[in-house]
Order: structure tokens, then C-alpha cells, then sequence
């Protein structure tokens, strides 16, 4: 037999508690920052949208200040 069998202390190796905390709490850490993340990502959209339209109103305004 070329390896010889090691005895490996599960507590040793396993992350145990603190591990599994602290995998938690990045999980949440990461949700959170998601969902902050889409909700801007619409305010910014929804003001381009808004912007877009009022450039368009504006710019018919002009043009129909314009014809008379």
C-alpha cells in the first residue's frame, strides 16, 4: 500500500459553527446589497425615462412655438 490510512479529526477540518455564522451572514450581507442594488438600478432607469419625456415635450413645444 503505497498511502497509509490517516486518521483525520472531523473538528479539525470542519468549519463548525463560526463557519457556518459567518456563511450566513455574508448570504445576507449579499441579498441585502442585491436588492439595494435592483432598486436603484429602476430609480436610475425610471429617470432617464422621465428625462427622455420631458426632452420630447420641450422639444415639441419649441417646434410648435416655432410654426406659429
Amino acid at each position: 500500500m503505497l498511502f497509509a490510512e490517516e486518521t483525520i479529526d472531523p473538528q479539525l477540518v470542519s468549519p463548525g459553527v463560526v463557519g457556518f455564522v459567518a456563511t450566513i451572514l455574508v448570504t445576507i450581507a449579499t441579498v441585502l446589497l442585491l436588492i439595494d442594488m435592483v432598486r436603484r438600478m429602476r430609480r436610475v432607469n425610471m429617470r432617464a425615462e422621465i428625462n427622455k419625456k420631458l426632452d420630447a415635450e420641450q422639444a415639441a413645444d419649441i417646434s410648435a412655438a416655432e410654426s406659429k
